[in-house]
This record gives structure tokens, sequence and C-alpha cells, in this order.
């Protein structure tokens, strides 16, 4: 046998060799992949829940932020009232923007190039809001006004009762058309309303965060719902901040995602007690 020919043969085992290894790998990663239950699971609950639906985002009305640290904005900032709130409204929007667009397409009226300022105030006036117990919320369970006509008898003499429920800044549909006017323009199927910001000074238990008496509190109302106009979701999504803070961009960029996580933490429940729903009906 000459040397040509035990070169050939020693090439050809060798690349019969590498085929088969690099046939096994494959192979291996193939059936890897398939037993991956845990990212298939992962993958299957998040097709089932948001990366399905296209969300359009609805900042709230300036009118609708109730602050308590103006003041305090003002002295760092030098910013107007009017100017604080617009930069509080723009800080929020962007910190739900950018957790809601990680897991669905979300379009946004305040910024980008669906910016829409006539479009935000047609929806404005085809909305109107009600004060609404939070949903998993008990209602105030002292109160005396049993027969719920709005008063009680106490020593003979009538009173309103003071009701101390947990409650939300809730939104609802005056245009019934709403929904299928956005969805046609749109694309979409789910709507964050977000109603309402309010951001307030609280006592300070948590030792870790400043050596103040007080810190802050960040609750967000909202409403989510479909195009049938059903609640997904609703309620108050809410996060602390140190009392030394107050300056807006920084507030927003530390703080308010933390908020715009909740929410979305609260969506995907709300999408996933819907399916329980449905598939209880079958």
């Amino acid at each position: 046998m000459t040397k040509a020919i035990c070169h050939r043969i020693l090439l050809a085992v060798s690349l019969f060799a590498a085929l088969s290894v690099s046939a096994q790998q494959s192979n291996s990663r193939g059936s890897a992949a398939s037993k991956d239950t845990s990212m298939n699971k992962y993958l299957g609950s998040r097709k089932d829940t948001t990366m399905s639906h296209k969300i359009l985002l609805i900042p709230f009305e300036s009118k609708m932020l109730m602050s308590e640290i103006g003041k305090e904005i003002n002295a760092k900032t030098h910013l107007s009232y009017a100017a604080i709130t617009s930069e509080l409204r723009q800080e929020l929007d962007l910190a739900m923007y950018a957790t809601l667009r990680r897991s669905c397409v979300t379009v946004d009226l305040l910024d980008g190039r669906q910016r829409s300022d006539s479009m935000l105030a047609f929806i404005y006036g085809s909305t109107s809001y009600s004060y609404d117990i939070v949903p998993g919320t008990a209602p105030d369970a002292g109160s005396k006004d049993k027969n719920h006509t709005g008063r009680y008898i106490n020593n003979g003499q009538v009173e309103v009762p003071v009701d101390y429920s947990e409650r939300f800044m809730n939104v609802s549909l005056l245009n019934p058309n709403l929904l299928s006017i956005l969805s046609a323009r749109y694309g979409t199927d789910t709507y964050v309303f977000i109603n309402e910001l309010d951001i307030k000074n609280v006592d300070n238990n948590a030792t870790n965060l400043s050596d103040e008496t007080y810190r802050r509190q960040v609750v967000v109302h909202y409403s989510i719902l479909d195009n049938t106009g059903h609640y997904v979701s609703k309620g108050v999504a809410t996060t602390y901040f140190p009392f030394s803070e107050d300056e807006p961009k920084e507030i927003g960029e530390k703080y308010f995602t933390a908020v715009g996580r909740n929410l979305m933490k609260n969506y995907i429940q709300g999408l996933k007690a819907d399916k329980l729903k449905e598939e209880k009906k079958k």
C-alpha cells in the first residue's frame, strides 16, 4: 500500500469521525433543548399572556397629579409647578413604556412617532373617573351604615359614615366606541390607562432609606382594559423613595421603573386569572 493511499484512508477516517462527533453534539443540543421544560414552560406562559398582545399606553391627565413634594422640587430645580407636572408625567410614561415593551408591542401616545396630543384629548373627553374600592381589599368593616343608605342613626342623630376603605381612581368609558376606534387606528387589543399619580410624604419605618423622619410614597392608579371593555387588571401600584430625592428625572429613572414592574406583574396575573375562568367554563 502506497503512502498516498494510506494518507487518503486516514483522511477519510478522520472526516468520518469528525462528522460522527458533530452529529452526536447536534443531537445532544436538540435533545437538551427539547427536555428543557422550564424554558418551554416560560416561553409558553409568555405566549399565553403578554407576548400575543399589543398595548396602547395612555398617560394620566395633567390635572390628575396629587403631589406633596412640589415645593421641594421647585426649590431644587427652579421649575414651575406646570413644568414639574410635565416632567413627572413624562418620566412616569417613559418608565411604564420601558417596562411594558419588554414583554409586548407597546404604543406610547406621549412619546415617539405615535405621539398625539389630539388623540389624548379625544381619549380624555371619552372617559370619566370614579373612586372605587381597590380589588382584593374589603370594604370598611367598621362602617355603621349597615343598610348602605349613606347615613345612619347615632344617639338619635342622623350621621354620614366615614369610609376608610382602600380606594383608587378608576376609569370608565363614556364613549362606547372608544376602544374600537383605538383598535382600528393602532392595531391594539389592550389599553393601559394611567389614571392618577400620587406622591406623598409618609412615615419612614425603613431605616435603610435615610435618616429623615419621612420618606416618599409613589401611588399609581391604573386600569387595564381589553377590546371588549373588560378590566383585565385595575388598582394601584406603589413604591417608595428617599425623602432627600427631589429631581424628577432621578425619581423617574430610579423609582418609577419599580412601579412599572409592579403594574406588569398585576397585568400578567389578571391575564392568567381570565384564562383560568375561560378554562373552567369549558
